[in-house]
């Protein structure tokens, strides 16, 4: 992979890495550690990637390895315990839980700069009169705002939905 084409790739996966790491190791610290050094393999290995789920599927399993392998070498006790984190099922609902909030909030992104605020407001906890308040709003425009923010995002997230469950037959 070339510099340039690198670089990006990092930047709009590497958060996504340090979450999943953190379910693991349940230190942010280590776990952008974790996903640092997953990166780092990345680069410097001479394995070829047919495609970007390819090398997020690489990803996961060095930063899954290197968590574990943290856990067992300080001998961490978490509430789940290291056998329960160990398993299939936990990696891959932490897969796939990642991947949707990263697609998640990209898709909130991009949308109109008016709904992308009501929304990002309301998963903070807001409340349509405080979002309303804030943004010097009527009620019935966060109402409105939100209503086509939702439509768009479904409407952006159907495919999403999809690829996720292609990943998950091939993750298994």
């Amino acid at each position: 992979m070339k510099r340039k084409e690198f670089k990006p790739f990092f930047e709009s996966f590497y958060s996504s890495l340090c979450l999943f790491a953190n379910k693991y190791v349940h230190d942010s610290d280590v776990a952008a550690d974790m996903a640092q050094e997953a990166f780092i393999k990345l680069w410097n290995g001479k394995e070829a990637f047919d495609n970007e789920n390819a090398m997020k599927g690489f990803l996961y399993m060095v930063t899954r390895n290197s968590c574990l392998n943290h856990i067992k070498h300080h001998k961490i006790v978490l509430d789940y315990g290291v056998q329960t984190l160990d398993t299939e099922l936990f990696f891959r609902d932490s897969i796939l839980e990642e991947e949707t909030y990263y697609e998640i909030h990209k898709a909130i992104e991009v949308l109109p700069s008016q709904g992308k605020r009501v929304v990002q407001m309301s998963l903070k906890g807001f409340k349509n009169p405080e979002i309303a308040l804030r943004l010097k709003i009527s009620i019935n425009t966060v109402k409105s705002v939100k209503s086509n923010a939702y439509r768009l995002l479904r409407l952006h997230l159907q495919d999403v939905v999809t690829i996720l469950l292609v990943m998950t037959s091939l993750l298994f």
